[in-house]
């Protein structure tokens, strides 16, 4: 039975014969193409002309007005949809017309009829409780198909319009007959799951069926390199469109085999692909692989190589994969041509270079080999040369490389351009001091004095030696820049230094982060800016400098952030520590003590409050070592050192044997930013036994037990840039010891030492050290120095090649070494990275020095020596293995020897 809408308020009229004429007349002149299928008058351009009749209203009386604002609603959506909607007001004069009292198929159809319309729509608006329906009903005008229903629920009244809003796409999509993806299928496909294909296209089911939306998804299966061939069969169902993607997929990979790598092993070229057995041979890949081949064969010098692949297939599904290798001749730098220099040397330049031509050695140093990504750092590095010997317009163009069979050819061509001297010279902008004292701090005048040609790098390093001047006076964001003035006539350039000072910056609060066991006061007694201080930049570097040389932090960051204040910043001091206890041993040997064994138990920051606490020993066939230390770098956070030892020591000499067992007790105070003042004193109790009767009269004399009471006050300045392996600045140490006289004891001497080292940075991380000591002691209270006292060199610590303690005087008439009153050495070393991730640092060195006794000329002879060897400061503490050879004879005999030590040994 076909369903009903009553129109209540229509008044009914009866349908004459007029009627009945006027609607067969209106079907006639409209069947032209009202009888037409939707879908062909929305191809041939023509809006698609829809009714919208009342809708029944079951609903509480005070929503009767939606039956006239509902379908209202519904053409307005339908209208911004595309479609010609008959007016609203117009419907209503038809229906009266008509005299409807209600709505069926019928009606809706003829309404369709009368108004020209291809569809009428009808239907009801429904409330029982909170939730809304619309029940409606699409109506073709000819009854050429069957009538649609559509429901729509929702909650609350408040949601009509999306209800509306829903009914009008729905209507939308049947009307323009829109053909939905009901299901996708994948089919040929045998190793590869569908999820392959799946996963990868933009088509899915519900979404709109676009034909170029198939062809992007077929183009993206192809670019995945897993397939033959795809095609796409596109089905008509019951739900919508059924797309079938038939695949042929590329054969699987049951092997892979390399023909004719030699150079390379075939592990390592199967470990830096990609493909891999099992595998779907995919073209885009093996390419990717072929390169990375290829890169192989380059790094190892290999620029020829021609790497293949071809399959072998007995089943279209399997096939085996054969990478074939080309290695060709391995290539080095042969030559490096440097076109267009004519006021620079070829030789000059080439000095500046990281790469470099193949030569005698290279086996051993690496050069001639092509490192493709230095090509452009020696490019920037010969432009960089010319800028900074006046030649400020010289271009160096992109290196040629050519692949010869017989080897490498780099061509860089430079055009130099005209080169310039420095000219006039002056100062703008904020001047704090005169132009007299900012001359002071460049060295561009210099080279104005000198006529010398202009150089960039001098340049950078004034306008940073400028503007650190100006932190100094607390401007810390001071800027210093350069206006070049060229005069291309007379080849000068005048520079002008453009100074801008900012604003007077204050310290507002230093913050530290990072630090879980090291106490704050700790790390604020190293800093020298604090709370309220003036910025300063050569103090926020040393504030750095000596967070570093602590050694307890791997990482020490001090970053400036801004305030809301423009005269303030914070300081925040990040730091990430490092353990600072430590438990080594260590094995080695010596001319003096032999083979050793050293250990020892320490904690450099006890209780995170930087005290220091070591248990140290070493044992070997001729000594016997115990120490135990406790240092208080800062007393109560002041600068005061204060420290104690505790020792006992045992060593056997040729004649004699001495035992001693004593302590210390140990001050330091800063004089100074670098440098600091030490003093100790030391009492001992010591036995001299196991004396030689043909000894020297002078070591039977100090035969039997004896008390030791000195003191010792020494004066240091360091200022190199770490406390291991430096590689810039100078320590200058100056000390005296005093022992008897005054402070009783059975020892009478004074004792004086000059020392002093200096480490300077060279070309490729290399330093140049050089050490020189120098000592002289003294009778004291008219008694002499007991010879365990007095001066002795040879060994790894003075002059190495000669064994320990045997360069000394001799005693007349015994011949034995009693050691001397003067004494001098100086050590030259060259030192090399060997290793920069290890630390591993090589040395090349030469020694000289003597010790001179009463009566003897200072300085008359030295004992020379040179040699090499291996430093590395290893987790279990220094290690040196280092081998001299004696330049002059000592005793007749030339002397050579490998001294070799590991961990903590004093």
């Amino acid at each position: 039975m076909t369903p009903k809408s009553p129109l209540c308020s229509l008044t009914s009229i009866a349908a004459g014969p007029m009627i009945v004429l006027a609607l067969v007349l209106v079907a006639l002149c409209s069947a032209a193409w009202l009888g037409l299928p939707s879908q062909v008058a929305a191809q041939t351009g023509q809006p698609v002309k829809l009714i919208v009749l009342p809708f029944e209203i079951n609903a509480a009386p005070d929503l009767e007005h939606l039956q006239e604002g509902l379908p209202e609603l519904l053409r307005e959506r339908l209208r911004a949809n595309g479609f010609e909607v008959h007016p609203g007001e117009q419907t209503l004069q038809l229906l009266r017309a008509q005299e409807l009292t209600e709505l069926d198929l019928s009606s809706a159809r003829d309404m369709a009829l009368l108004s020209a319309s291809g569809h009428s729509i009808y239907g009801s608006f429904n409330q029982v409780g909170e939730s809304i329906s619309l029940d409606v009903r699409l109506v073709e005008a000819f009854g050429l198909r069957p009538a649609r229903s559509f429901f729509v629920v929702r909650e609350g009244v408040i949601n009509l319009l999306p209800a509306v809003e829903e009914l009008a796409e729905r209507i939308t999509r049947e009307l323009r007959q829109v053909e939905t993806i009901a299901e996708i299928l994948v089919e040929g496909n045998q190793t590869l799951g569908s999820d392959v294909v799946l996963l990868r296209i933009r088509s899915q089911p519900g979404d709109i069926y676009d034909p170029q939306v198939v062809n992007e998804d077929v183009r993206r299966l192809f670019e995945l390199g897993f397939f033959d061939d795809i095609t796409v069969r596109v089905e008509d169902g019951p739900e919508g469109k059924l797309l079938t993607f038939e695949v042929s997929e590329r054969p699987r990979i049951q092997a892979i085999s390399v023909i004719g790598a030699r150079e390379i092993r075939e592990a390592d070229i199967l470990k830096a692909i990609t493909t891999r057995i099992g595998g779907i041979i995919n073209p885009r890949i093996l390419a990717d692989d072929l390169s990375k081949i290829r890169e192989l064969y380059r790094q190892k010098g290999y620029y020829l190589a021609q790497v293949e692949y071809n399959l072998e297939q007995t089943d279209p599904r399997q096939a085996r994969l054969n990478i074939v290798i080309d290695e060709g001749n391995r290539l080095f730098i042969r030559e490096i041509v440097i076109e267009g220099a004519e006021s620079l040397s070829e030789r000059e330049l080439r000095g500046e270079l990281v790469l470099g031509e193949r030569g005698l050695f290279s086996w051993l140093t690496g050069r001639g080999v092509l490192r493709e990504e230095l090509l452009e750092r020696d490019a920037a590095a010969l432009e960089a040369y010319y800028a900074n010997r006046g030649f400020l317009d010289a271009r160096v163009g992109q290196p040629d490389v050519e692949f010869l069979e017989e080897g490498i050819r780099i061509t860089f061509r430079v055009d130099e351009g005209p080169r310039y001297r420095v000219g006039a010279i002056s100062f703008r902008g904020d001047l704090l001091e005169p132009e007299e004292e900012l001359l002071k701090l460049i060295s561009m005048d210099d080279l104005q004095a000198r006529e010398a040609y202009f150089d960039r790098s001098v340049l950078r390093r004034d306008l940073q030696n400028l503007a650190d001047h100006y932190t100094e006076f607390g401007y810390a964001f001071a800027q210093s820049d350069a206006q070049l003035n060229v005069e291309r006539d007379e080849l000068l350039v005048d520079v002008v230094f453009i100074l801008d000072k900012g604003s007077l910056v204050y310290i507002r609060r230093v913050l530290i982060e990072g630090n879980t066991k090291t106490r704050d006061n700790v790390i604020r007694r190293e800093m020298r800016l604090g709370d309220g201080d003036l910025f300063s930049g050569s103090q926020l570097t040393r504030s750095n400098e000596r967070l570093i040389r602590l050694d307890f932090f791997e990482l020490v960051d001090i970053e400036t952030l801004a305030t809301p204040d423009p005269s303030e910043l914070d300081l925040k001091v990040t730091v990430k520590e490092k353990p600072t206890g430590m438990i080594s041993a260590g094995i080695g040997y010596s001319s003096l003590d032999k083979v050793f064994v050293s250990g020892m138990v320490q904690e450099r920051n006890l209780f995170g409050r930087g005290y220091d606490l070591a248990l140290r020993g070493t044992l070997s066939g001729r000594s016997t070592l115990y120490d135990l230390s406790l240092t208080n770098p800062s007393w109560r956070d002041s600068p005061l050192g204060v420290g104690m030892d505790l020792y006992f020591r045992e060593r056997d000499y040729r004649d004699y044997e001495r035992e001693s067992v004593g302590g210390r007790f140990r001050l330091s105070y800063p004089l100074g930013e670098y440098t600091r003042a030490f003093w100790n004193y030391r009492l001992e109790r010591y036995t001299i036994s196991d004396v030689k009767e043909n000894a020297a009269q002078r070591i039977l004399d100090a035969e039997g037990t004896n008390w030791a009471s000195s003191t010792y006050l020494a004066a240091s300045r360091d200022t190199t840039d770490r406390r291991f392996n430096p590689s810039r600045g100078t320590v200058n140490t100056v000390s005296v010891q005093y022992s008897g006289g005054l402070l009783q004891g059975d020892d009478h001497f004074i004792k004086t030492i000059y020392d002093s080292r200096f480490y300077y940075p060279l070309f490729w991380d290399t330093v140049f050290h050089w050490r020189g000591q120098v000592g002289f002691l003294f009778d004291n209270d008219g008694k002499e120095a007991p010879v365990f006292e007095r001066f002795y060199l040879g060994g790894i610590d003075s002059v190495r090649g000669y064994p320990g303690w045997e360069i000394s005087p001799r005693d007349p008439d015994t011949g034995d070494r009693i050691g001397g009153t003067k004494q001098f050495f100086t050590n030259f070393e060259y030192l090399f990275p060997l290793n920069r991730d290890m630390g591993l640092v090589g040395l090349v060195f030469f020694d000289a020095g003597n010790v001179w006794d009463h009566g003897e000329t200072f300085g008359s002879k030295l004992f020379k020596s040179v040699g090499t060897g291996v430093r590395w400061y290893s987790p279990l503490g220094p290690l040196r293995l280092e081998y001299g050879y004696g330049l002059d004879r000592l005793e007749g005999e030339r002397r050579s020897g490998v001294e070799f030590s590991i961990g903590q040994v004093f």
